[in-house]
């Protein structure tokens, strides 16, 4: 089913832009190392750059420049992947301690409530946004045990609804996050 107004491109793999830039600074540096032997072929001895032509100066200042110029793209691609490489180890911790942090919300609810180890496994795959039908399925049971169990993990959490009861774990999930920004 799709959501109206969420893309379906699907999110780019950040390690792939990693790779990109990478080989970009790879090709930059090779692209620098041909111009530099360029110029040693044509250009070989300093000493006598002093009585070169106008057109000679010319040439030399402008493959000077550019090998100058793809040097320093080198540098400035190797700095950005430097720099989006602790970006996404820092995203990614961040990911990984909101995960903990959203279990341990939940788990700390369902040990206030007292549910059951079957409860909480309904009330888990419940939050997960699965179907009743698919929950039984699961747990290898029927649809009523199912049924029996939202309805005690749902007068638990003194909701009425699955969207009830989903809204109230976002509500902590935001209020923890709020409090742990502040």
């Amino acid at each position: 089913m799709r959501i109206p107004g969420k893309s379906d491109r699907v999110p780019r793999d950040p390690r792939r832009s990693e790779r990109l830039i990478f080989w970009l600074a790879v090709l930059q540096l090779v692209c620098a190392a041909a111009f530099l032997f360029d110029l040693v072929q044509e250009f070989p001895d300093p000493r006598y750059w002093g009585n070169l032509s106008l057109d000679g100066i010319a040439h030399l200042t402008v493959e000077l420049a550019i090998m100058g110029l793809l040097l320093l793209g080198f540098v400035m691609a190797r700095q950005s992947l430097l720099e989006l490489s602790a970006q996404r180890d820092a995203l990614e911790q961040n990911l990984r301690s909101l995960r903990d942090d959203f279990d341990d919300i939940i788990g700390a609810r369902f040990a206030d409530w007292g549910l059951t180890a079957a409860q909480r496994d309904v009330a888990l795959l419940c939050l997960r946004g699965l179907r009743i039908k698919d929950i039984a399925a699961m747990r290898n049971t029927a649809e009523g045990t199912v049924k029996a169990h939202m309805s005690a993990v749902f007068r638990a959490a003194g909701v009425r609804t699955r969207g009830e009861f989903v809204g109230f774990f976002m509500e902590e999930f935001l209020d923890h996050g709020a409090a742990t920004r502040d």
